[in-house]
């Protein structure tokens, strides 16, 4: 069957799901429901337009997230439903790491398992070094600092996967140390929130704590169901289309109400600052292993900018920490856009450089 006809049947099937799904809100308030479904609609639109140009699905959302709280689409879909476009967001960011954690492949963690963990640790370590005293130094305070150090040293094994599936390079040395790297990164990270958050706000409240423990329970919730199901099969696959188009683009939507434009106008520096430190400290660290892990030097750059690939981890940890008061809305819209950026920059510089030299991911 050609491939413009099963995109189509897929495109079909999906509009036909969130149909359905949210033919029962009608019932209950139309005008809600009518809003509900246009932001799902313009969420799906920019996710398969990402896709499309070969980028992840969560840039598109993300995108479509900031799109759809610019004040002429918030004032007519958002405004006055804030609370519960808040409570949907909370179900989306527990959705979305189900599905992170869904993603997750021990077969190619254990596959470059050496290499992939040495990697990790010089990562996530010289990322949380460099993050921590770079913000120390810029006069955010140490939790904020080791927040910003976390985040930068997470990186994403969904959009990867999609890169070296297009490549047809997952099952390479490299594309197995970069998905192996992915799932002990997202481990660690989720840890090193809980953590951090402990150690620094005093105690939880319920309402965080819950959030916290929904969160950590749904990756490995994830985890183990990609182990115990056929992770293949066109039945979950119809089922994760309808978690990721019905519940994960509140979340977008939520976080583009908590980006603030605003601040990166007034102070472009941090934004830069940002971008700057997350870039070079991930690269900076895969270097470091080059006596260990004997990789060329082209294949460490290249790593490198493949660790620099954000996704759902790294913005539900940011989430998370802007509203439990460890980020401030500032370094949060920065993070926004550091993700947005460097996950395109990878994917540009990845398509680039195996198309030069075919054999670099052996």
């Amino acid at each position: 069957m050609p491939k413009g006809h099963n995109s189509s049947r897929e495109y079909s099937n999906s509009l036909t799901i969130n149909y359905v799904f949210y033919c029962y809100l009608l019932s209950v308030n139309m005008d809600i429901a009518f809003k509900l479904f246009i932001i799902i609609l313009v969420s799906y639109g920019f996710s398969r337009l990402a896709r499309r140009f070969h980028l992840s699905e969560v840039i598109g959302m993300i995108v479509a997230g900031l799109l759809l709280t610019v004040p002429l689409a918030y004032e007519h879909l958002i405004f006055g439903h804030e609370a519960m476009v808040n409570g949907l967001a909370t179900l989306g960011l527990i959705t979305l790491m189900f599905l992170a954690g869904f993603e997750v492949s021990g077969n190619l963690l254990f596959k470059e398992e050496k290499d992939a963990i040495i990697v990790t640790l010089f990562t996530l370590f010289t990322s949380l070094f460099i993050g921590t005293i770079v913000f120390v130094l810029l006069d955010f305070g140490l939790p904020t600092a080791i927040i910003m150090g976390i985040c930068f040293g997470v990186t994403a094994e969904g959009t990867k996967a999609r890169v070296l599936l297009q490549l047809k390079k997952l099952k390479t040395k490299l594309g197995a140390l970069l998905m192996g790297t992915g799932i002990i990164n997202d481990i660690i990270g989720v840890f090193l929130l809980l953590l951090v958050s402990y150690i620094f706000t005093k105690g939880f409240q319920v309402s965080e704590l819950l959030t916290l423990f929904a969160v950590l329970l749904a990756f490995f919730t994830g985890m183990m169901a990609h182990y115990s199901l056929d992770r293949f099969s066109a039945k979950l696959k119809r089922i994760e289309k309808l978690l990721l188009f019905t519940l994960v683009p509140f979340f977008f939507v939520n976080m583009g109400i908590k980006f603030d434009f605003h601040s990166l106008k007034l102070d472009p520096w941090i934004l830069l600052a940002v971008f700057l430190t997350a870039t070079l400290s991930q690269i900076l660290g895969v270097f470091l292993t080059k006596p260990i892990t004997r990789l060329r030097l082209k294949q460490l750059f290249l790593v490198g900018w493949g660790m620099n690939s954000k996704g759902a981890v790294e913005l539900a940890i940011a989430y998370i920490a802007l509203n439990i008061g460890l980020l401030p809305p500032t370094l949060y819209s920065a993070l926004v856009v550091t993700a947005l950026v460097s996950t395109m920059l990878f994917q540009i510089i990845i398509f680039r450089m195996v198309k030069k030299n075919p054999g670099i991911m052996d």
